[in-house]
């Protein structure tokens, strides 16, 4: 009895202590292991994607940079490794993302062939050999065959339930000047292209960086900027664009954005700028959620203490995930806030809320040392641990050693508990909720008029906005505080769908569509 009593206290200690696992490291496993820029958790294992740059910089020349692949044990231990040894090959989001079925890995980035860039995907099996990889050209072909730059960069993957790969991926227009316009491409998995749509920049204007997929039917949901909002579309397993809906009306940078399908809503992060915009404006973190069925936004917060700014990636700064709990959990790379403002250093930013969206806590990381002008760390992904503690990852620069990035890696607990962290203060004013209660608008379909009942008075003005189908504002209205029922004339309006959006304190606190017969 007492052989068994000690196992298991033994076996119970070890437990505890793997559950209060938490750590705060860089990774060497390769010389110039440069940054962690995605990460999976399957079963037990954790698979990362690393970036690398192998040789110095050389004038003319440049670096030579690589991606590959860590596989992690359950205690975090790098257990097997790979790498893509080619001249240029870069990671420009969330380009990887695993099959289950056969526990097999797609990478999507870019090869660069200069002055020439093309998209580039990589597939692994298991055990982290490559099956086959493939470039993915220019689509303006008439002028890629002559032109001196075609850039092509693939920014998103997602693996379907039935294996097949949907890719969204970014091209400069005839072959001149950035990358300005999208094309989502379905591919099976021994890359056979199934379909490849190029999305209307007359209508969504912002170049897609991330897509999100819905497990049961296959479809899926990106972001991008139509007329002067943001907006969530949603496009069947075909590519066929279903529906799109406003959520972000301020102004915001369109790239920096992120989705996360949770049962019957879409969370969706973004930004949004103070006003007046200047060349040092910053977006500042915005999360709304979005009920799947009717469109309507459930809630809508705005988070001032939380910057969103890149300083190293083109592309992911962004990452929503949800714990066993219910919880929402939001991650970001943020400028440092002082009580003067923002300064120059950057930090990881994670952020806990509720399923309603009331913030619960939120603590942003560095590695050594928080003093001014001495590290800045890049946040890139992250995962749920089985201990409901978050595994994030990104890299590390030091402004007093070498000029390289470092590949950095943070495990927390539960409540974000790691070394190095620091916690953010939140206050009310700077985390803009939605009321609880919702008027009533009736009748819908409406004639001349429609009506907004409140069950309580309204204890502060609001802005009424009107938005076409199309997303354009076609009506504004003021509407005064402690008043139950308020009456909103229509009869200028044409025949068709509109969305309507109630703000008060530059925060959104009701959104509902109705139709004008």
């Amino acid at each position: 009895m007492k052989y068994f009593i000690t196992l298991y206290i033994l076996l119970l200690s070890l437990t505890v202590q793997s559950q209060d696992t938490t750590f705060n490291k860089l990774i060497y496993s390769y010389s110039g292991t440069s940054s962690i820029q995605s990460l999976i958790k399957n079963n037990n294992n954790y698979y990362a994607c690393i970036g690398q740059v192998d040789t110095p910089y050389v004038p003319n020349v440049g670096l030579k940079v690589g991606i590959g692949m860590f596989k992690f044990n359950s205690n975090f231990d790098i257990i097997d490794s790979v790498m893509i040894y080619k001249p240029i090959v870069l990671n420009y989001g969330h380009g990887f993302d695993i099959n289950v079925n056969d526990t097999s890995f797609i990478f999507c980035g870019v090869i660069k062939i200069l002055p020439k860039e093309n998209g580039y995907i990589v597939k692994f099996n298991k055990e982290l050999d490559t099956l086959w990889t493939m470039q993915i050209l220019h689509p303006d072909t008439a002028y890629a065959d002559t032109a001196t730059a075609p850039l092509v960069a693939l920014r998103d993957v997602k693996v379907t339930p039935s294996g097949d790969y949907i890719i969204v991926g970014n091209y400069n227009y005839h072959c001149q000047g950035n990358r300005n316009r999208s094309f989502i491409i379905k591919m099976d998995e021994n890359g056979g292209i199934i379909w490849y749509r190029l999305i209307n920049s007359n209508i969504y204007t912002n170049i897609i960086t991330s897509i999100e997929l819905e497990t049961v039917d296959s479809s899926f949901y990106f972001i991008s900027r139509k007329n002067s909002s943001l907006y969530l579309i949603k496009c069947n397993k075909y590519g066929i664009i279903q529906w799109d809906v406003p959520f972000n009306n301020y102004l915001s940078f369109a790239n920096y954005t992120e989705i996360k399908v949770i049962d019957n809503e879409v969370i969706v992060g973004s930004n949004y700028i103070i006003l007046p915009f200047t060349n040092h404006s910053i977006g500042h973190l915005h999360v709304a959620s979005i009920d799947k069925q009717t469109h309507a936004i459930n809630w809508s917060k705005k988070f001032y203490s939380i910057t969103i700014l890149s300083k190293w990636w083109d592309g992911e700064t962004i990452d929503i995930e949800q714990t066993p709990s219910g919880n929402i959990v939001v991650g970001t790379v943020s400028k440092k806030q002082t009580a003067t403002g923002f300064n120059m250093d950057i930090r990881a930013n994670l952020l806990m809320l509720s399923n309603n969206g009331d913030s619960l806590w939120s603590h942003y990381y560095t590695y050594q040392n928080d003093s001014n002008t001495v590290e800045d760390m890049q946040f890139s992904d992250m995962v749920i641990c089985d201990d409901g503690g978050i595994l994030f990852g990104g890299n590390y620069y030091n402004f007093r050693e070498s000029i390289f990035l470092r590949a950095w890696l943070v495990k927390t607990d539960s409540m974000g508990n790691a070394p190095g962290m620091f916690t953010v203060g939140l206050e009310e004013k700077n985390t803009l909720v939605i009321k609880k209660q919702k008027p009533l608008l009736y009748p819908n379909p409406a004639t001349s008029n429609f009506n907004l009942r409140f069950e309580q008075s309204p204890k502060e003005d609001m802005q009424l906005s009107i938005f076409s189908a199309s997303g354009a504002l076609v009506k504004q209205e003021r509407l005064s505080a402690f008043a139950n029922e308020y009456r909103i004339d229509i009869g200028e309006l044409s025949i068709g769908l509109y969305f309507v959006s109630l703000e008060s304190n530059e925060r959104i606190v009701f959104n509902s569509k109705f139709i004008k017969k």
